[in-house]
């Protein structure tokens, strides 16, 4: 059974990562964290790793007591994955979100454009 993302919120984060309230088809309210790719040069290098916070039907927690399922790029085989499908125009403002993340901000100049009169 998959569950899909209805709406969404961003929230403010630190660093790279991107955090989202996101509220699901069935009614639910869950956390979706976004971590950027370290390679992108490497095969599906645009997916960045997401991991969705939520106790869902059928999802058992097997891991310690945190409810976290990956939705995309799992660190290795063996972690849980989530039955949320997030839409693509979320999946397009994550990724506008990490670009915008990655690419610096130019230095403007306070002073610029001020006109001056020396009298």
């Amino acid at each position: 059974m998959k569950i899909g993302v209805d709406d969404w919120h961003f929230r403010p984060s630190e660093n790279d990562t991107v955090v989202l309230d996101v509220f699901l088809d069935n009614g639910q309210h869950a956390m979706l964290e976004v971590n950027p790719m370290k390679n992108t040069q490497a095969v599906n290098g645009e997916v960045p790793e997401m991991i969705v916070f939520c106790e869902l039907p059928g999802e058992r927690l097997v891991e310690g007591t945190c409810p976290s399922r990956w939705i995309a790029r799992p660190p290795n085989k063996s972690c849980a994955w989530s039955n949320v499908t997030p839409p693509m125009a979320l999946i397009q403002q994550i990724k506008d979100r990490l670009a915008g993340a990655r690419t610096p901000q130019p230095l403007v100049n306070p002073n610029e454009g001020v006109a001056r009169s020396y009298a």
